[in-house]
């Protein structure tokens, strides 16, 4: 059963131990990533998959992280203190590979991938653990095979997920343009603006379809991180009625910040007091 679906980003200057004070700057992200811990909580879910751009990814397969264990820190950022530790759903892996096979989707994986946790599954886990620490992880990468090919993927997370009877909360990790000023540590471009317009009136309307149907010409411009994995997250809800929420919207520091919560209807029902 799919509980909720997020799409987070993967800030590392969100953390004090990194920011120093300039994630005072950012601060709706900040809560925004809080109350996703506070409903996270409440869910109390068996399973979060988590899809991060920054896992290995290839031209024509799907990472998915081996073993029982998974962990990371940021010490490629100079702070190798800051650390997070998660089970892996072992089980639910497996069976994922398994059945993506049979939609002959490919998948790689190898004990810690190359380095451990990626910052783009860190920095959410890092938030969650501070409320809830009861569930184990299934984390997957990203591939350039073709949109629809992503929403295959999270098709086949929610079939995993009823087949094992899981209680599951999906993450899309994913940055938004990160060319959204002069300023920024990448410039500026036109096209970052209105991809990133484009996405927060997405999460806004919950109209995730939309995500399918960019002018090529804009994502290649954008210069985007997140789209594949807010795809994956489409085929994750797809087929029931769901209602969408845009936490927040942040672009400070040049690259765009998109906090946005999925709910299924018939989940929604049963938990009418936000935590």
């Amino acid at each position: 059963m799919i509980l909720k679906a997020y799409a987070v980003p993967h800030p590392p200057i969100i953390l004090p131990e990194v920011g120093r004070g300039e994630e005072r700057k950012i601060e709706a992200t900040t809560l925004s990533f809080q109350r996703m811990a506070r409903e996270i909580e409440s869910l109390a879910p068996d399973t979060i998959v988590l899809s991060s751009p920054h896992a290995p990814a290839y031209a024509d397969a799907f990472y998915l992280a081996g073993g029982d264990r998974g962990y990371g820190d940021l010490k490629s950022f100079g702070i190798p203190r800051v650390r997070e530790e998660v089970l892996f759903d072992r089980e639910f892996s497996e069976c994922l590979a398994a059945a993506l096979a049979d939609r002959r989707i490919d998948t790689t994986g190898t004990l810690q991938g190359r380095s451990g946790l990626d910052h783009g599954t860190l920095i959410p886990l890092r938030f969650i653990h501070q409320r809830y620490t009861y569930f184990k992880l299934v984390l997957i990468g990203i591939s350039w095979l073709g949109s629809d090919v992503h929403r295959d993927v999270g098709r086949a997370i929610t079939r995993v997920a009823k087949e094992l009877g899981r209680r599951v909360v999906f993450i899309a990790s994913g940055d938004l343009s990160h060319v959204l000023k002069k300023d920024g540590p990448y410039g500026y471009r036109p096209e970052g603006p209105i991809f990133d317009a484009e996405i927060a009136r997405i999460f806004r309307e919950g109209d995730l379809e939309a995500l399918f149907h960019f002018e090529p010409s804009i994502l290649r411009k954008a210069a985007e991180c997140g789209l594949r994995s807010f795809q994956m997250m489409t085929g994750v809800l797809d087929g029931a009625p769901y209602e969408s929420e845009l936490y927040s919207y942040e672009g400070t520091f040049g690259v765009g910040y998109a906090v946005a919560g999925v709910t299924p209807v018939d989940v929604k029902a049963t938990h009418h007091k936000e935590p």
